[in-house]
């Protein structure tokens, strides 16, 4: 009988190594980035797609285009931001393996655990813990197996966790270290790899991402590197915010801020409300603005004088 996937309500920490660290260092001969590491330069005529592909680095949501993968200044189809489908998977799993004390009953002490959960859509995760019963500290391994996430996308892999347990409280924190994991939701089919550190939370939650997506046809990328998400959870919605740098595969590197969160009706892929700005080389920026669920309008400065030569010019999602 299929679990309840928990939705996300963690906060998050990560760390990726193999993508030599965080902050803005860049591509590197280490790193599965290969894209462009200098500052993007904001035109006129790349404004759209830049905050688009930025906002979306940010579920693979339905029918999502991964931003960097196909064709530089070709515009690309958004939904919702792609780290909230791989967050959604990881958490559904863990709250699933280790329930807390408004899910299934929790379990006792122990030196080891394992167990296979189902997600009711074919696919599920095997997990095998080893287990400190007197810290709840432990370590093992998540397989994922066509594994269905309740915010959208499939999951397939193998992860190492360690973590920490509380008796009566759940998880306070765990760590996946993946390096090779494929997501596929819609037509897309993306390899993460990185590092999550979830850390409980009631309500919502927040992340900081440092996480490199392969896109699997055409070998481009995209990094988010320190990316700050934050997520409160209503009774029909959700509000998400994005901040941080995200390096796009054929332009470089921008940073982004949520000024107004994005507002998201449960079961949408596009938000009804919000704004963010996101700024590349020379303070030169663009501005989304979320109009509803079909529309938005941008913002930009054109020369890096915080003011915006061009304005609410209208875009269909």
């Amino acid at each position: 009988m299929r679990r309840t996937l928990a939705v996300f309500t963690v906060l998050l920490l990560a760390g990726l190594s193999a993508c030599g660290g965080g902050g803005g260092g860049g591509g590197s001969s280490a790193s599965p980035y290969t894209g462009l590491a200098t500052p993007a330069v904001i035109t006129t005529s790349n404004a759209d797609n830049i905050a688009r592909q930025a906002f979306q680095g940010g579920d693979l949501g339905a029918n999502t285009t991964l931003a960097p993968a196909r064709s530089g200044d070709a515009r690309t189809t958004a939904g919702k931001p792609m780290a909230l489908t791989l967050v959604r998977i990881l958490s559904g799993a863990a709250n699933a393996a280790f329930p807390g004390p408004a899910g299934l009953r929790a379990p006792q002490p122990r030196s080891a655990a394992s167990d296979t959960i189902y997600d009711g859509l074919g696919g599920w995760v095997a997990y095998t813990l080893t287990i400190n019963d007197q810290t709840g500290a432990f370590t093992g391994t998540f397989t994922f197996t066509n594994f269905h996430g309740d915010g959208g996308g499939v999951i397939d892999g193998p992860v190492s966790v360690s973590g920490r347990y509380v008796q009566g409280v759940g998880i306070t924190e765990i760590l996946f270290n993946f390096r090779s994991v494929r997501i596929v939701d819609g037509a897309e089919d993306v390899t993460a790899i990185g590092a999550v550190d979830l850390v409980s939370g009631g309500g919502g939650g927040s992340a900081i991402l440092d996480i490199v997506f392969v896109d699997n046809v055409s070998r481009k990328t995209l990094w988010l590197s320190n990316v700050t998400l934050f997520e409160t959870i209503g009774a029909d919605s959700i509000d998400t915010t994005l901040s941080g740098r995200v390096y796009l595969h054929d332009y470089g590197y921008v940073d982004m801020v949520t000024l107004t969160p994005f507002h998201y009706l449960t079961g949408n892929s596009y938000p009804s409300s919000g704004k963010f700005v996101v700024t590349g080389m020379d303070n030169k920026k663009v501005q989304l603005t979320v109009v509803d669920p079909t529309q938005y309008t941008l913002d930009v400065d054109t020369n890096g004088d915080d003011a915006w030569e061009v304005t609410a010019v209208i875009k269909v999602w």
